[in-house]
């Protein structure tokens, strides 16, 4: 179903800042559609309205924001490119109340929300170092976490190759509860959804 308000509000956008609208428009292609609705789906059964949720490496948030905002009480993005960010706040989903805009190094910002947060999504994890040297990791804490094999990509630095080099980079204490490899025009994404056990 398309929500008429975020529809308006990306065709607006396309229109007052034509020179990044083939970055925004790439946020909602085919690919981009099929990694963040197996996210979604993968995840739902682990969130409620009570629950607080990070996504590292946010973009856009042009899928995952409007998919889950519904079912959470606050979705807290977190990108390095704050510009970004500001299109999301105050362009494209300045309908919505419960989405905090964070710009900023995951791994350098230390949030309160890291210590309430009760799922974690990481759908760049080829942009980043491996999961395992996040700091903030804790009992119980839910995670869905992307990567891919596409190392000609422009910022992609640290791909996997299999869903094993993928699962090498996860935290000790994790429990894989889904894994699923997902097909690219440019390559394999691979998706881990797990939580922390200890």
């Amino acid at each position: 179903m398309i929500d008429e308000q975020i529809f308006r509000n990306v065709v607006k956008e396309i229109k007052e800042n034509s020179e990044y609208s083939h970055d925004l428009i790439d946020s909602f292609s085919d690919n981009q559609f099929l990694a963040k609705d197996k996210i979604v789906s993968a995840v739902l059964e682990h969130v409620n309205k009570q629950s607080e949720v990070i996504i590292f490496g946010s973009w856009y948030g042009s899928i995952l924001i409007p998919k889950l905002s519904k079912h959470v009480k606050e979705i807290s993005c977190i990108d390095l490119d704050s510009r970004v960010l500001k299109t999301s706040k105050n362009r494209l989903f300045n309908h919505l109340k419960n989405i905090e805009y964070i710009p900023g190094d995951i791994f350098e910002l230390d949030l309160k929300r890291y210590h309430t947060a009760s799922l974690v999504i990481n759908p760049s994890c080829e942009h980043m170092r491996p999961m395992k040297e996040w700091q903030y990791w804790k009992k119980d804490m839910t995670f869905a976490l992307t990567s891919n094999n596409m190392y000609d990509i422009e910022g992609h630095i640290n791909c996997v190759s299999s869903i094993q080099e993928f699962k090498d980079q996860l935290p000790n204490n994790s429990t894989i509860l889904v894994e699923d490899e997902i097909k690219d025009t440019r390559g394999t994404r691979y998706m881990l959804v797990g939580r922390i056990t200890v």
